[in-house]
């Protein structure tokens, strides 16, 4: 049976989603986190095998002797992630010392930024409208799932972005050529291009791994798809004892628009009233993390629909504050 430790499996939230789909997929799932078991996520505790506490994912020696408590308990790792980019430099380290198959070269955002740089490929700061490519690039370097986010409408108070019903043809073959310069493959990417004023898109971020927050769950709804089951079946896909379910895009794909509200602000639409003007559009009520409120809001909303006019009028429902 494959091996996975997933490092910080409660963090992002996301994560939570990929360990419970690769241990439907029938691979071995083993945690490493510096949360307290008790408190895990009910979901994240049955996908688990065994969960490894440490007092902090800082500290190296501690994560490390993880690694080995789990080499020896149940042989060696097949894979090793932790889908968070704050952690990409210390799983690229672990993989090294144990000899893990994945990325052991320019695993940092600010690597990855200096990888496709010297490829060629126009870097710069932000400046103009902001739009990311998300993928997931599979074991034979092919792009199994691609998604374009709008980044962001912000203010001191609300936040709200959304992801595009088409995919460019310019941002497709951009994230195609930053997945090449880094020869990536069983990753996510997030790839975040600016488009100034009258100059070419230029890349400001580049992170190997999933887009931020609840962003994969916004591509999910808009294209009907299970990017989490795309991410298990890849990596199940090379246990030959196991079988995955790969699902089948269907080609559909609306707007899912994010807009979050803040606690102790008055709206002008009641919660009740904004479910009964949207009804089935709205796909997700949450409480952000603790981590996002201060930038994200305190509690969001995901709809999805056919239109901008209909995602700006959704946002507005939203964020609009009582008179």
């Amino acid at each position: 049976m494959s091996n996975f430790i997933f490092v910080s499996p409660d963090f992002p939230q996301i994560n939570i989603n990929l360990c419970e789909h690769l241990a439907a997929s029938g691979v071995r799932v083993l945690g490493i986190g510096d949360a307290e078991y008790d408190g895990l996520d009910h979901r994240l505790k049955s996908s688990l095998a065994e969960y490894y506490r440490v007092t902090s994912l800082e500290d190296y020696g501690e994560v490390y002797r993880a690694v080995a408590y789990f080499a020896h308990t149940y042989g060696k790792p097949s894979r090793l992630e932790s889908n968070n980019s704050y952690w990409l430099s210390q799983d690229a380290q672990l993989r090294r010392d144990f000899n893990i198959p994945g990325i052991i070269w320019g695993s940092s955002d600010a690597d990855s930024l200096d990888i496709v740089r010297e490829a060629g490929i126009p870097t710069g700061e932000a400046s103009g409208p902001v739009l990311s490519w998300d993928g997931f690039v599979g074991a034979e370097r092919e792009v199994l799932f691609e998604g374009i986010t709008a980044w962001p409408a912000v203010s001191s108070t609300e936040y709200a972005y959304r992801t595009l019903s088409l995919v460019p043809e310019v941002m497709s073959q951009i994230g195609r050529d930053v997945a090449t310069a880094l020869r990536a493959k069983l990753t996510f990417l997030h790839v975040q291009i600016a488009f100034p004023p009258d100059a070419e898109p230029r890349i400001i971020r580049v992170s190997r791994s999933a887009p931020p927050a609840f962003t994969l769950d916004m591509h999910n709804y808009a294209q009907e798809l299970d990017s989490y089951q795309v991410y298990a079946a890849a990596i199940a896909s090379l246990d030959p004892l196991l079988n995955p379910v790969v699902p089948e895009p269907n080609g559909n794909r609306g707007i899912a628009v994010y807009a979050s509200r803040q606690d102790d602000v008055t709206y002008h639409l009641h919660a009740n009233a904004l479910h009964s003007r949207w009804q089935t559009n709205i796909r997700l009520v949450e409480r952000n993390p603790e981590q996002y409120r201060r930038g994200m809001g305190d509690t969001f909303y995901i709809a999805v629909v056919d239109t901008d006019e209909a995602a700006d009028n959704f946002i507005a429902d939203v964020t609009k504050r009582a008179d």
